[in-house]
C-alpha cells in the first residue's frame, strides 16, 4: 500500500534545489509544495471527488513515489500556470509570413518557460529563387540563426534560459551545411540540432554498400550525394562535440500510435517527445527506487502509483494555461501525456544488480513491460470514466505500430472503450527533479560514478571536495558488498546502447539517453556501432568525454569540474566525512534540457 511508505523529507542538497529551484516562497516546506500541486490537479476532477483526488495525489507526491516535470512543481498554483516543459512548433515555414509567425510563437511560448521543437524541412534551400523578388532564399540556416539570435533577449527577459531543438531532414539540400553550422563558435547557441531521416534502412544500406542517396526539396534541386560523406560528417561532428543527434523518423513514424490522425514533425529539445505541431510535453517521473523494499521489487505500490500518476498526468492538461489557443486544441483533442521514471540505476543497486549487465538487462526488460501494461490500462480506464481522446478511432489505433506489440488484453481493451491520451509513455532526462528525489540517477542513465572529485573556485582558490553517492556511501557505511556499482564511465559503450534499446521497445514516444564514451574512443568503432543500433532507436546522442565545456576564452583547456573515481579507489577513499551530494546535474550536453 502507499500509506505504507513514509512522508519524505528532502535534506541537504536535495532541500537546496528544492528550495531554489521550485518552492513557492523560501519558507515553502516540500509538504506544503505537494498539497499546492495536488490541489491545482484535483480541479480538474468533479466537485464531488476534488477532496479524494487531492489527498491520493498528494499521497504519491509527498512520499516521492511520483515527481512531476519541474514546470508542474514550479507553476502549480501560481497565477496562470503553465506547467508543460515543451512544444513543437509550426510546420509551413517556406513565407516571409512562416518565418515571422515562427519566431512569434518561439518568443511567446519560451518566455511561458516551454521549450521549443522546431524542423527546418519546409524551408527552400539556400540559393533557390523565390517567386516575384530578386534574391535568392536563405535557406534553413537562415532562419535557424534567426530564431537562435531572438532567443537571446528571450533568455535575459524571460523566466529561463531558452530551450530549442533544431531539426532537418536528411535529404534535405543544405543538410550538410546544417551539419557543420554548430562547429562555429557563437552560432545556434540556444540549441540541440539532430538530423530527421525517413530513411533509415535505405540510408543505412547506402552507408554499407558506399551508395548514394538523393537530396531534393519537394521534388526540386535533386542532386545524388553519397551517404557515406553524410555519415562521416555525423559521426565526425558527434564525436567531437556532442552533435548532431539522430532522429530515426523511420521508426517514430512506423511506430506512431497517431499515425491515422496526421504526421509527427520532431521532437521537443531533448528528444524523448516525437510530436506533431503545437503538441506538447506533459512530463511526470516514477521514482523507481523508492519501490525497492527488503531487497525486492513492491510491485502492488508501483501499480498504484502508476495508476495515480496517469491520472494526475491526464489533468494537468485540463487546468494548464497554454502559451498559445492552438497549443490548448492540440492537447485536448490528443491529451498527449509522458509518464517516465528516474532513478533506475539507484533500483538496480539497491536489487544487487550490475547496470548493463544481462541480469539487469533482463530485470529492466521486465520492468518496463509492467510499466507500460499498468499505464495503458489506466489509461483505458479513465477512458471508459471520462471518455477517450477526441480524435481517437479505437480501432484504427490499435493498428498502429506500438499497439501492435500490446498484449491482446491490452488491444482488446483499447477497441473496446478508446484510450484517455493518444500517447503515455516517455523517458526524460531527470536533471533537478532526481536531485529532489534524493539525489538519485536521472531518467534511465547509470550513476555518473560511485564517488568522484569535483573542483571549483573559491576564493580566489581552487578547491577539491570527494562527493560519493548516497547509495555507495549507505553500502560502504553498512559493510555491504558493492562491487555491483558501476558509473557511466565504467560501462563499454554497447552496454548504454543495449539498456536505451531494450527501455524503447516498451515506451510509445521516445527515450532520452547519453551515450557516453570514452575521450580516446575511436570514432571509428562509434560508427560501427551506431549503424548497429540505429534501427532500433528512434534517437541518438552521444557525449565524448570532455569534449563540452572546459575551454576558456583564451582557448585554454582546462581541467574537468568532475573527475570520476575507479571503484576500488572510491572505496579507499571512503570516510564518512566525505560530502554526498550524488546525482550530476545535466545530462544533456549543451545544456539546454533542465526544464
Amino acid at each position: 500500500m502507499i500509506s505504507d511508505y513514509l512522508v519524505y523529507q528532502p535534506t541537504g542538497f536535495s532541500e537546496t534545489i528544492f528550495k531554489e529551484r521550485y518552492a513557492f516562497t523560501d519558507d515553502e516546506t516540500w509538504d506544503q509544495a505537494c498539497t499546492r500541486v495536488a490541489e491545482q490537479m484535483a480541479l480538474a476532477e468533479m466537485p464531488e471527488k476534488m477532496g479524494c483526488y487531492s489527498k491520493k495525489f498528494w499521497d504519491i507526491l509527498v512520499r516521492n513515489l511520483f515527481i512531476p516535470g519541474g514546470r508542474i512543481l514550479y507553476h502549480a498554483g501560481r497565477n496562470q500556470p503553465q506547467m508543460l516543459n515543451c512544444f513543437v512548433l509550426g510546420e509551413e515555414l517556406d513565407s516571409k509570413e512562416g518565418w515571422g509567425g515562427l519566431a512569434k510563437e518561439m518568443i511567446i511560448t519560451s518566455m511561458t518557460g516551454g521549450g521549443c521543437g522546431i524542423d527546418f524541412s519546409d524551408v527552400r534551400p539556400s540559393g533557390a529563387l523565390i517567386n516575384g523578388q530578386k534574391g535568392v532564399a536563405p535557406g534553413p540556416l537562415g532562419l535557424a540563426e534567426l530564431i537562435d539570435n531572438c532567443a537571446e533577449p528571450v533568455r535575459g527577459g524571460g523566466q529561463r534560459r531558452v530551450a530549442l531543438m533544431f531539426s532537418l531532414d536528411l535529404t534535405h539540400p543544405d543538410i550538410l551545411d546544417f551539419l557543420d553550422a554548430k562547429l562555429e563558435k557563437g552560432k545556434l547557441t540556444h540549441a540541440n540540432i539532430s538530423v530527421r531521416s525517413k530513411i533509415t534502412s535505405d540510408f543505412i544500406k547506402a552507408v554499407k554498400t558506399d551508395g548514394e542517396i538523393q537530396l531534393s526539396w519537394k521534388g526540386q534541386y535533386k542532386k545524388p550525394v553519397r551517404a557515406r560523406l553524410i555519415w562521416d560528417k555525423i559521426v565526425k561532428n558527434a564525436h567531437a562535440c556532442a552533435e548532431p543527434g539522430f532522429l530515426n523518423w523511420e521508426l517514430a513514424l512506423r511506430e506512431s500510435t497517431v499515425s491515422y490522425m496526421y504526421d509527427l514533425l520532431t521532437t521537443n529539445p531533448c528528444g524523448e517527445q516525437p510530436l506533431p505541431p503545437y503538441s506538447n510535453c506533459c512530463l511526470g517521473h516514477l521514482v523507481l527506487w523508492r519501490f525497492v523494499r527488503n531487497g525486492e521489487v513492491d510491485w502492488p505500490a508501483l501499480s498504484d502509483t502508476i495508476r495515480l500518476a496517469v491520472r494526475f498526468l491526464d489533468n494537468v492538461l485540463s487546468v494548464n494555461v497554454y502559451p498559445l489557443p492552438i497549443m490548448r486544441e492540440q492537447a485536448l483533442r490528443e491529451r498527449r501525456i509522458g509518464l517516465g521514471t528516474t532513478g533506475l540505476a539507484d533500483m538496480l543497486a539497491l536489487l544487487r544488480l550490475r547496470y548493463g549487465s544481462p541480469e539487469a538487462n533482463r530485470f529492466v526488460d521486465k520492468l518496463y513491460r509492467f510499466i507500460s501494461k499498468i499505464a495503458y490500462e489506466s489509461s483505458v480506464m479513465l477512458a471508459i470514466e471520462k471518455g477517450p481522446f477526441p480524435l481517437c478511432n479505437a480501432d484504427l489505433h490499435v493498428a498502429t505500430g506500438y499497439l501492435q506489440r500490446q498484449t491482446t488484453k491490452i488491444q482488446s481493451l483499447v477497441r473496446e472503450h478508446g484510450m484517455r491520451n493518444c500517447a503515455v509513455l516517455t523517458i526524460a532526462p531527470t536533471g533537478t527533479v532526481s536531485i529532489v528525489s534524493g539525489n538519485c540517477s536521472s531518467g534511465i542513465e547509470p550513476m555518473f560514478a560511485p564517488a568522484y572529485e569535483r573542483r571549483f573556485w573559491k576564493d580566489g582558490k581552487r578547491q577539491m571536495e570527494l562527493v560519493f553517492h548516497p547509495l555507495f556511501a549507505e553500502f560502504m557505511a553498512s559493510g555491504m558488498d558493492v562491487s555491483h556499482f558501476v558509473g557511466s564511465h565504467d560501462l563499454a559503450v554497447r552496454d548504454h546502447l543495449e539498456v536505451q534499446k531494450i527501455v524503447q521497445k516498451h515506451i510509445d514516444s521516445a527515450v532520452s539517453k547519453t551515450i557516453n564514451i570514452p575521450e580516446d574512443y575511436p570514432v571509428e568503432e562509434m560508427s560501427k556501432l551506431w549503424l548497429e543500433y540505429l534501427p532500433y532507436l528512434k534517437g541518438t546522442t552521444f557525449y565524448r568525454e570532455n569534449t563540452r565545456g572546459y575551454v576558456d576564452e583564451a582557448g585554454n583547456v582546462l581541467e574537468p569540474p568532475l573527475v570520476a573515481l575507479p571503484l576500488e579507489e572510491a572505496k579507499k577513499r571512503f570516510s564518512g566525512e566525505a560530502v554526498i551530494t550524488g546525482n550530476v546535474e545535466g545530462q544533456c550536453k549543451s545544456g539546454v534540457c533542465e526544464l
